[in-house]
C-alpha cells in the first residue's frame, strides 16, 4: 500500500514538473466578451411606428442600425398625404438626433430632423415643427 502511495505520488509530481512553464492549452470554445463604445451600440428606441397630434401625418422607422435608420413617411405634399422613404444618420453621440443623409442642397434645399424623446418624436425642417407619438 506504501508503495503505491508511493508511486502515484511520484507521477502527480513528475506530472506538475513536466507542465510547468508551459502555456495553457488553446481550446475551441472561446467566449467573446463584446467591447463596443456608446457610439456603436445600437440604439434602442426609435423603432416604430408615429402619428401626427394633429394631422394625418405618420411614419414608421426601421432598419436602426448604429449608424442610423430608415423612415417610410407619409406626409402632405401639395395638399395630399403621400408616402416618401428617407435615410436618417444620427447628428451626435447620444444618437438622439437624426437628420437625411446628405447635404441640404442633396435634399432639394432643405431636410428632415428628428429629435428622439422616447414615445415622441419631434420633427422639424424649414423652421417648422411637428410632433409625432409611438402609436
Amino acid at each position: 500500500m506504501k508503495r503505491l502511495l508511493a508511486i502515484m505520488l511520484a507521477c502527480g509530481m513528475a506530472l506538475s514538473v513536466a507542465s510547468c512553464g508551459k502555456e495553457p492549452e488553446k481550446t475551441d470554445e472561446t467566449t467573446a466578451v463584446p467591447t463596443t463604445t456608446a457610439a456603436e451600440t445600437k440604439p434602442q428606441g426609435w423603432e416604430g411606428s408615429y402619428q401626427a397630434d394633429d394631422t394625418e401625418e405618420h411614419f414608421t422607422i426601421y432598419d436602426v442600425t448604429d449608424k442610423g435608420f430608415k423612415v417610410e413617411f407619409y406626409h402632405y405634399e401639395e395638399g395630399l398625404i403621400e408616402r416618401f422613404e428617407y435615410d436618417m444618420e444620427y447628428d451626435d453621440e447620444t444618437k438622439a438626433l437624426a437628420s437625411q443623409v446628405g447635404t441640404m442642397e442633396e435634399n432639394g434645399g432643405w431636410e428632415y430632423c428628428f429629435a428622439f424623446g422616447g414615445s415622441r418624436i419631434t420633427v422639424t425642417w424649414q423652421g417648422n415643427s411637428q410632433t409625432y407619438n409611438r402609436v
